[in-house]
């Protein structure tokens, strides 16, 4: 299995409406190629993470490179030999990072959204470490289970699991 971790920005502002139904569309798509991952957002930039079997991922990747509302895309981390999904809970789903709160309560005081535009945002661990810990949340918050078992991974999201913080 492959996972991808990635950083994109929207070459325009969307509203949080907006990029609700993008997630919706992307995990719509996701579930059919059999792909799951999660993403958070602030300020218009996307941390995102997508895991599955290799071509799906690849073929999804591609899909994302092509699309023109973003920008400035980077992967920070790749591993072709995932033994299971680390983000399986959804197709996709995205969280809002734009209040301090999150950050101070999850990392501690001095850490905020500007996070997500610093190059340590670059960096393999904090980026897997920070979308670890907003999934977490996310599954939290949602009350369903962070690695599904039994049941098929990369459910749709409802519109109340999109936490806006």
């Amino acid at each position: 299995m492959l996972q991808i971790v990635f950083r994109s920005q929207l070459t325009k502002l969307l509203s949080y409406t907006d990029i609700q139904k993008l997630c919706l569309i992307s995990a719509r798509n996701n579930r059919k190629a059999g792909v799951t991952g999660f993403m958070v957002e602030c300020g218009g930039v996307f941390l995102e993470t997508i895991e599955g079997e290799s071509r799906a991922v690849d073929k999804t990747f591609n899909l994302v490179c092509q699309d023109t509302r973003r920008d400035h895309l980077e992967i920070v981390y790749s591993e072709k030999e995932v033994e299971r999904r680390r983000f399986g809970a959804w197709a996709m789903n995205v969280m809002f990072l734009d209040d301090d709160i999150f950050w101070q309560t999850v990392f501690g005081a001095g850490f905020s959204c500007d996070e997500m535009l610093s190059p340590r945002a670059l960096e393999p661990a904090f980026a897997l470490g920070l979308l670890v810990m907003a999934y977490q949340y996310a599954c939290a918050q949602a009350k369903i289970a962070p690695h599904p078992s039994g049941a098929r991974p990369g459910r749709i999201p409802r519109i109340g699991h999109m936490l806006r913080r």
